[in-house]
């Protein structure tokens, strides 16, 4: 297993609007907002401690809606994004407790704007950490001849929020400091769960180093979709 940090990350101004529900970051009223933007991205790249551990192990589908992690951990899913799998990458992501811990410092103290603004940064940060990590697989992966396929994570309709424990079997989390709690949830909060599948020949492969909303079932639902919103990100 391979253990990495992320000291680039940017936290886009757009994104940090887009993820505190202000979508048109050029509209008057947003703009009302820039000051305590800008000041709440400042502090949050301080704060962030981007990190992740990752490595790639064998994935086999044995049946209808299951597949085989590493030979011996069975997990229920949606098995045609693993067909024509051989391997997948999994990984365990996270931006640590500092900003967690002042953007509830934040809100306990009254400053509800800066906190959630301070949350909404968290957010980012981790969207584009994920994004690093993918622009770095797919590389990996191509390099070797292979593609890679979609990412799916834990508590998605393509796999259930339970194979998060056979991750922090399979990862060590404690490297980074995050736990996994008895209702599969992570602490720090701003964490995640990675897998994507690797192979020569994907029924499903994805290419693009890009997050998109694309790529996600709730694309339609959640009250961040680029989509909903008009401003897709490029693949």
């Amino acid at each position: 297993m391979e253990y990495i940090t992320w000291d680039n990350l940017k936290l886009d101004t757009s994104e940090i609007y887009r993820r505190i529900g202000m979508p048109d970051a050029d509209s008057k009223r947003s703009q009302n907002f820039k000051p305590v933007i800008e000041q709440m991205r400042l502090k949050a790249l301080e704060l962030i401690e981007a990190r992740c551990i990752y490595g790639y192990i064998p994935v086999e589908v044995t049946g209808p809606g299951e597949i085989l992690l590493a030979n011996q951990y069975p997990i229920k899913a949606v098995t045609s994004f693993f067909t024509g799998a051989t391997e997948v990458l999994i990984a365990i992501q996270t931006i640590g407790f500092p900003l967690e811990k002042e953007s509830i410092r934040l809100f306990e103290a009254g400053e509800m704007l800066d906190g959630m603004v301070l949350d909404g940064c968290g957010t980012v940060a981790l969207d584009e950490a994920l994004e690093l990590l993918r622009g770095m697989v797919v590389e990996q992966v191509l390099a070797r001849g292979l593609q890679t396929g979609h990412n799916l994570c834990p508590g998605g309709y393509q796999i259930p929020l339970e194979a998060q424990k056979i991750l922090f079997t399979l990862l060590d989390g404690g490297e980074l400091g995050i736990t996994l709690g008895e209702g599969m949830l992570m602490s720090p909060v701003k964490s995640h769960t990675l897998v994507i599948p690797v192979g020569e020949k994907l029924n499903k492969p994805n290419l693009s180093c890009a997050i998109t909303c694309e790529m996600c079932a709730e694309q339609q639902n959640c009250a961040h979709s680029r989509i909903k919103f008009g401003k897709s990100k490029p693949v």
